[in-house]
């Protein structure tokens, strides 16, 4: 069963910015980029700049961001400190100017089915921008989905490349010998070093055209899913994702997008 319509108002979203007047664009593809997760080291300058630099100026739209709050404590000067991390992403957020900015409760499932890698959010993330093109009368062409703590260091295709019939993600990089400089060569689905059998899909970033976003951006409430399909890793969290498009019916493809997590260092 997968839960109707996807659109939920947030009744309880502790979020700040504007539904309507959508900014005029040069281009005439209309982009929603949707970061989710918890916010990590977004704070780093060569994070958010590199976002701004490879993804947004490629593809011009509109950001949606959902974060999680994060339980922290600092020692400061030997007193240990609850930090303020809405704080702490103030200068992220405010160089990447977001459409909608909302922060989640610790924790908070937000009703989901799959609770594990906050799968949730990307449903609330996909809430505002539904919500963005019902006031506005429009629909985006494609979302960007994305984790707060990714550094891109390759600039993402152009929207001439990007293709509308199918979902493009990141390989599993373990399965690769080598990443294309560029978009033109298109990988198969089996990789050279592993036996996708035995793997889902990975939830790191992904291109998804706007007319197939349903059950991608809702994969945390669909139930009944074929995970059998993911062999030996049928448990993993990942093998929500594969196991969605599959029932769907709705093909993704591996592209060479070079990302990786920013881990504190």
């Amino acid at each position: 069963m997968v839960l109707l319509g996807c659109l939920v108002e947030a009744m309880h979203a502790n979020y700040h910015g504007s539904y309507s007047s959508i900014q005029n664009r040069s281009s005439s593809i209309r982009v929603a980029h949707c970061m989710t997760g918890t916010p990590r080291t977004l704070y780093k300058e060569e994070v958010y700049t590199a976002y701004r630099h490879q993804v947004l100026d490629v593809l011009p739209g509109d950001l949606f961001v959902v974060l999680e709050h994060i339980n922290k404590t600092e020692m400061i000067h030997g007193t240990r400190v609850r930090a303020d991390n809405a704080i702490r992403y103030k200068s992220a957020l405010k160089y990447l100017s977001p459409r909608i900015v909302e922060w989640i409760s610790i924790g908070d499932s937000l009703g989901s089915i799959e609770t594990r890698s906050g799968y949730a959010k990307w449903k609330r993330c996909f809430d505002h921008i539904q919500r963005t093109e019902r006031i506005n009368g429009m629909k985006y062409d494609f979302i960007v989905r994305t984790r707060p703590d990714l550094y891109f260091a390759k600039a993402l295709p152009k929207p001439s490349k990007l293709p509308k019939d199918k979902i493009l993600i990141n390989p599993y990089y373990e399965c690769v010998n080598d990443i294309p400089s560029g978009y033109d060569r298109k990988w198969a689905k089996n990789l050279d070093l592993c036996d996708l059998t035995n793997y889902g899909v990975s939830d790191l970033f992904a291109i998804v055209p706007r007319a197939l976003a349903y059950p991608y951006m809702c994969v945390a409430y669909i139930t009944d899913l074929p995970l059998a399909i993911c062999g030996e890793r049928a448990h993993q969290a990942e093998c929500a994702i594969k196991a969605t498009l599959h029932k769907a019916n709705v093909t993704y493809e591996f592209w060479p997008f070079v990302v990786k997590i920013k881990h504190v260092s």
